[in-house]
């Protein structure tokens, strides 16, 4: 029986992830991506075309993976703000070490190059601080933290992961998790300090 198109893709862009970790985007070949799935270059190339429309659907997918991780969080249990600490969490969970992360964010900095990649990286940038800003308003709403500048918050936050991804290369013996957890500690202490007065 024939597998779903939807499946077959989603098995090629998990192989485009693992050769984007291993070699980065200026070195990954689509051969290099069929050794991660168990399909042809000739049939990766009937289905895409080429390299360039498969980066592009990667990118595609990608914002709807960034997209559900952050509807499934919005309506989590558990508060807001551990919430979207999850979703930071969630999406670096495969990474095994501070080359593989380095070595798939090229994909986003490297691909600044093309305008129609630059413009999809824009989108899921643009589609992160939008989910970020409605769930630091919900957190405001329940009362989980104070009011606050509600943009201000969701840049520094996003500066502080970024940066903390960068630290990771600095020193790989702590894991990502604990500076995760650390940078949602710094931002989020004076507004949680002053709920709790």
């Amino acid at each position: 029986m024939v597998r779903p198109r939807e499946f077959q893709d989603e098995a090629i862009f998990y192989g485009v992830y693992r050769a984007l970790c291993k070699k980065g985007y200026g070195q990954a070949t689509l051969t290099d991506i069929t050794h991660e799935v168990d399909i042809s270059p000739a049939a990766l190339m009937k289905r895409f075309g080429s390299k360039r429309n498969l980066f592009l659907a990667y990118s595609d997918y990608v914002i709807e993976l960034t997209r559900h991780a952050f509807q499934e969080a919005s309506v989590s249990d558990c508060s807001r703000i551990d919430a979207l600490k999850t979703v930071f969490k969630h999406g670096v969970l495969h990474m095994k070490d501070p080359v593989e992360l380095a070595n798939h964010t090229s994909f986003y900095l490297e691909g600044t190059s093309d305008p129609d990649l630059l413009e999809k990286t824009r989108s899921r940038l643009l589609l992160i601080d939008e989910f970020i800003r409605q769930m630091l308003n919900h957190a405001i709403a329940n009362k989980e933290i104070a009011e606050c500048d509600v943009p201000m918050v969701s840049r520094v936050l996003q500066a502080a992961i970024s940066g903390a991804m960068m630290i990771w290369i600095k020193e790989p013996s702590r894991t990502l998790d604990v500076l995760f957890d650390e940078c949602f500690q710094v931002v989020f202490a004076p507004l949680w300090n002053v709920t709790t007065q």
